[in-house]
């Protein structure tokens, strides 16, 4: 198998057993995201409105966070295509966000250039911690 080379032994030992055909192998592809979730009486939630790379572990978060906005919209009532248009007011930027974050991430955590690498690394160790926090709330506070 390939990369096993950085793995202990014993963990190398775990992976050769395991048979090549039974592994599924995709490639991870970073879509753009789309500008509208409602059209009418349909609205895409989830991956299908804002599929992201799995680069910051928030695919299923932000499906979670969907389904949070749209029930506070159900709510609120008012006739569906309403209610859709509401919803996606609130969930297009945020998740434009995360999806656009998530590709730059990937770009950058991925790379196999050693000078870029090494690049890289130097930056996000003299990133300031204000920044950093910033960032983070960006990425954790919601709008559900």
């Amino acid at each position: 198998m390939i990369g096993l080379l950085k793995y202990p032994a014993e963990v190398q030992s775990i992976l050769n057993q395991i048979l090549e055909d039974a592994l599924i192998w995709n490639d991870i592809i970073d879509l753009k995201p789309i500008p509208k979730y409602a059209f009418g009486n349909i609205l895409l939630l989830g991956d299908a409105a804002h599929a992201t790379a799995p680069n910051m572990g928030q695919g299923a978060c932000q499906a979670i966070e969907d389904a949070a906005v749209l029930y506070d919209e159900l709510l609120k009532g008012g006739e569906l295509n309403d209610i859709f248009l509401r919803f996606e007011k609130r969930r297009l930027k945020r998740t434009h966000f995360i999806t656009k974050q998530s590709a730059r991430i990937g770009k950058m955590a991925q790379t196999t250039n050693p000078l870029m690498i090494k690049v890289r690394n130097a930056i996000f160790r003299a990133v300031p911690e204000s920044i950093k926090e910033k960032q983070f709330k960006q990425l954790y506070n919601t709008d559900c």
